[in-house]
């Protein structure tokens, strides 16, 4: 008893020791940044920074975009480190993981407003045009490009191409909205595709997709009588997205002859260039807001503000909790129904079904279910205009199946094999003794491994917003790329997982308990006793 109780005490003062360290460390993360100092300036600093002083710097890149060949060409001797979104990078860059990153000026100065220990050097690298992009070879598509076009001249020649440009490139908030009104769908349905973490071009305000684009967009179809549907997927998908069929064109994107070559652009919606983003204290100056001078605990509770209660971020939140429950309750339903009838099919016998199954188990054992998901999305289903949600149900489902298949197998092998003997000895059909003895003996061997399997399928749901499900960590995306802030939005997601994989090792421990004689007799001697 006494080894049990120091046992005990060592485990409680390591753990009092994470705390502390973790605390710590967000601490002086929040102290930090609220600070003037964000980090260490270049050697090279003066008071005339160019991107020159960043060369053999670490540089962070925004994959899928042309900012990645543009990286190489100016920082040529530079180590590179990829990552998904501005938020990625602004977290990185101000976290000292990074010294820089390439971004689009337009982009960095919404960044700059709403996060000022993040600036830019001023030098524009490129001029670029950014333009709507079609899918190219299909007549149809070639044909509402030139409408588009026809609509842009249009607008441009009318002024409201001014009036929608002072509007999102402007300060005044209350206008930026999209008016979704008008909208007849006499000429069938646009689907667009874009990202939604790409202020002020696309974003997500109060629930809703708003930005230049989706403005410009949404006025198109008015005109036009068009309904439109918007999806949601990272930089890096968009072009797959569009060649898959699913989309008719997607949000602005720079144009470049690589990108020519798979989509057809229409002609520029706006203009802007490539500058560098840097810490603010890098060109001599600290951040130009008053955080230095807000406390610690101010900080966290303007950070929970921004994440949870501006624009009802809390009810993102929610929708991506639902999002997660719901395909992860259909693909366990659906997986184990498949992993059943594939344990099924493998006790009959058959080598040729035993051969199928085999390949069947070792593809799903083998494929990221990432990868699968893709597959899924954009070839197999890419023209059927099935949902995005039972896409992602299905690609789940054929991985539990298969990795269920395995763990049940292995559970009705651990049952002796005198279990089904006795069972035929007494009279029993081969079906009933093994529905009736092998397979309830089976259940309480696997259980408490599949119970492992579901929660690594609920976590796995995370890679769903690669085909533009808006699910939990999807949401989490978007409010970080709105509030530039990781901390709560992180925190918040890693908690919810946590307590949804609790919820389901505490049902599958509920059916456990019901299903062994052995727990129910203990329980009742127990009780006895008492």
């Amino acid at each position: 008893m006494d080894k049990a109780k120091k046992t005990d005490q060592i485990i409680i003062v390591v753990l009092i020791a994470i705390a502390v360290l973790i605390a710590g460390s967000v601490i002086h993360r929040r102290m930090s940044s609220s600070g003037s100092n964000s980090g260490e300036a270049p050697d090279s600093i003066s008071e005339a920074l160019t991107y020159q002083d960043y060369n053999g710097k670490k540089i962070g890149i925004l994959s899928g975009t042309n900012l990645e060949a543009a990286s190489f060409e100016y920082f040529p001797d530079s180590e590179y480190l990829y990552f998904n979104s501005y938020a990625d990078l602004n977290a990185a860059l101000e976290g000292g993981k990074i010294d820089a990153y390439l971004g689009d000026e337009p982009a960095l100065k919404s960044i700059h407003a709403l996060q000022p220990q993040i600036d830019f050097i001023k030098e524009r690298l490129t001029q670029n045009r950014y333009s709507f992009a079609f899918r190219k070879n299909d007549p149809h598509e070639k044909q509402l490009l030139d409408e588009f076009n026809e609509w842009l001249r249009s607008i441009k020649a009318d002024g409201t191409y001014d009036d929608i440009d002072a509007v999102w490139f402007g300060t005044d908030e209350s206008k930026k909205v999209v008016d979704l009104s008008g909208l007849t769908g006499e000429n069938g349905t646009i689907h667009v595709v874009t990202t939604s973490t790409d202020e002020p071009f696309s974003y997500i305000k109060d629930g809703e997709h708003v930005g230049y684009d989706i403005d410009v967009a949404v006025r198109f179809c008015r005109a036009r009588g068009y309904k439109i549907e918007i999806g949601d997927v990272d930089y890096a998908a968009r072009i797959p997205a569009l060649a898959s069929g699913k989309y008719e064109f997607t949000t602005t994107m720079n144009v470049t002859p690589e990108r020519e070559e798979e989509v057809l652009f229409s002609e520029p919606v706006s203009e802007g260039g490539i500058v560098v983003a840097v810490r603010a204290t890098d060109l001599n100056h600290t951040a130009a807001d008053d955080t230095s001078k807000i406390g610690f605990f101010s900080s966290l509770l303007n950070s929970f503000e921004k994440t949870f209660i501006r624009e009802n971020r809390w009810k993102l939140i929610l929708k991506g909790v639902s999002i997660t429950c719901l395909i992860t309750a259909l693909s366990v339903l659906f997986g184990s129904l498949l992993a059943f009838g594939i344990c099924l099919l493998r006790r009959t016998g058959s080598r040729i079904a035993n051969g199928i199954l085999n390949l069947y188990v070792k593809l799903m054992q083998g494929t990221p279910i990432v990868v699968l998901l893709m597959i899924l999305y954009y070839i197999v289903f890419g023209k059927s205009g099935i949902n995005a949600l039972w896409v992602a149900v299905i690609a789940f489902s054929l991985n539990m199946g298969a990795y269920g298949s395995e763990i049940m197998r292995s559970g009705i092998q651990g049952v002796d094999s005198g279990q089904m003997e006795a069972a035929l000895a007494l009279g029993f059909t081969p079906k009933q003794a093994f529905f009736d003895f092998v397979f309830p003996q089976a259940a309480v061997l696997f259980l408490p491994v599949y119970r492992g399997e579901i929660v690594n399928l609920l976590k796995s749901t995370s890679v769903v917003g690669f085909i533009a499900i808006t699910d939990l960590t999807k949401m989490s995306d978007i409010i970080r790329s709105r509030t530039y802030d990781a901390f709560f939005p992180l925190i918040a997601t890693a908690l919810i997982y946590f307590a949804l994989a609790w919820c389901i090792s505490h049902a599958v421990k509920l059916l456990l308990n019901r299903i062994d004689w052995r727990r129910r007799r203990t329980r009742t001697e127990r009780k006895g006793t008492a």
